[in-house]
């Protein structure tokens, strides 16, 4: 099987091309196998029924990667694998992955298509800058909520002990070792000491100030390496996984499509996706991914045509292969705002009933505002997972439900509510939601029962 050693030297001796080239064969490459394959959004069905297009998504998608490999920037040369090459890769990929110690640990396992097992829920501010004063309360709020099954924390916002923070810089290490050791210590305040971190530190990007905060995180507490869009690595990057393989810390990587770049439309944004799943499993070694498409223009995944992107590619891989796909929900809404709890619920069943192995959350108010944060959405979306399984719905009732969900908000995504900040929704002392918060997530629970969510069976 092809090592991480072996596809490092492969980013030396590949075909040498420009970026822009390169950019303009995915999108060549994307385009004609869509057609070729004859994929097509269809808004009536969000989440599709249809086997046939899961496989011809599948084998689409590795024929892009087959076609186009991925890009190495440092090298300006393109990496590529033969069929027989990725097929032995998705025979030892992972099929499971563990967070946490001792009754705090959970596992992550593939799931299939209309699975009845409960996906894994991860409630994560990834992104969201926040104060240093806030940064211990935020964390507890989010390890505190019961079906979180591990957890990431907020970022810290522009500076640390009134320092900016900037990468290679030693303010950035600082900031490292605080940031995990404070989401360890979350979790501990909380009563769950030994509960998982799906990404251990947000403050650090060069390897150095990661190396560094590795050493306060749990043995299986993981980290992430990103894909640039499209398709694309660097040596910043691989350093890390350098780094990941000998420490034996967990890999995940991360994968943004952009719908309305170079991967085209939705169909051909689909097909980009699955293709980074292959590059996650070679220039990252990855045991699991993380997916969040986006829509270029407005920056999150709720729109119908994304919910059937984030279906169809689901389902591919679910009915194809055992891979680890945990997939993200970026809302464009806001805290305590009702559109967040909906576009997080409707992305939550789309995701379970095709077969994500876990759904993560944590995508607020575009993931770009400070301070815009918060859990209770996460627990409705988590609920709403848990009886999509539980309750055996199909893909058709899911189908049916959602649709009538995303009518509820569809139309003003362009103009979504920004919602309130976490200390206007939260008793900062206690880190308990205030009553006009929890009033909002009763209403909307309320709501999508009567639309047939069937919370009996929590």
């Amino acid at each position: 099987m092809v090592n991480f050693w072996e596809v490092v030297e492969r980013c030396d001796k590949g075909e040498r091309m420009d970026e822009s080239d390169y950019d303009m064969m995915l999108f060549m490459a994307a385009k004609d196998l869509v057609q070729k394959y004859d994929i097509k959004f269809d808004p009536d069905n969000i989440i599709p029924q249809d086997d046939d297009l899961a496989n011809r998504a599948f084998e689409a998608g590795l024929e892009l990667f087959l076609a186009v490999g991925f890009y190495c920037l440092d090298t300006k040369r393109i990496v590529r694998f033969t069929r027989e090459e990725v097929k032995e890769v998705l025979t030892h990929a992972p099929t499971s992955y563990t967070w946490g110690q001792g009754r705090d640990q959970r596992t992550c396992t593939a799931r299939k298509i209309e699975d009845s097992k409960d996906p894994s829920c991860i409630f994560s501010g990834l992104g969201v800058p926040v104060p240093e004063d806030q940064f211990l309360q935020v964390n507890r709020a989010l390890a505190g909520e019961a079906h979180a099954d591990a957890f990431c924390g907020v970022s810290l916002d522009s500076t640390f002990r009134g320092i900016p923070l900037r990468s290679g810089h030693p303010i950035e290490v600082a900031a490292g070792i605080f940031d995990v050791t404070k989401r360890r210590e979350a979790a501990r305040l909380v009563g769950r000491p030994g509960l998982g971190l799906y990404c251990f530190v947000s403050a650090a990007e060069a390897s150095d100030a990661i190396i560094a905060s590795s050493c306060w995180a749990l043995n299986r507490d993981s980290t992430q390496n990103g894909a640039i869009a499209e398709m694309k690595v660097d040596f910043a990057r691989m350093n890390k996984v350098a780094y990941q393989l000998e420490k034996g810390l967990g890999i995940g990587a991360l994968f943004g499509p952009l719908m309305g770049g170079y991967a085209g439309g939705p169909e051909g944004t689909m097909l980009v996706q699955i293709a980074h799943f292959f590059l996650g499993l070679t220039a990252f070694q990855a045991e699991y991914g993380i997916c969040f498409p986006i829509d270029i223009h407005q920056v999150c995944n709720s729109s119908s045509e994304m919910l059937w992107l984030s279906s169809v590619y689901t389902q591919a891989l679910s009915q194809n292969t055992n891979l680890l796909n945990l997939s993200v929900a970026m809302a464009a809404a806001g805290p305590a705002s009702e559109m967040l709890f909906y576009e997080f619920v409707a992305y939550s069943m789309t995701a379970a009933v095709s077969g994500a192995s876990g759904i993560v959350t944590g995508g607020i108010a575009r993931d770009k505002y400070p301070e815009r944060v918060s859990s209770l959405e996460m627990r409705a979306a988590a609920e709403a997972s848990h009886i999509v399984a539980r309750s055996g719905m199909t893909r058709s009732d899911v189908n049916t439900m959602v649709k009538k969900i995303v009518a509820i908000y569809e139309k003003d995504i362009p103009n979504a509510p920004l919602g309130k900040k976490f200390n206007e929704i939260y008793d900062m002392e206690r880190v308990t939601p205030l009553p006009e918060y929890l009033d909002v997530l009763d209403k909307v629970r309320k709501n999508l029962a009567e639309l047939g969510l069937d919370y009996s069976v929590l």
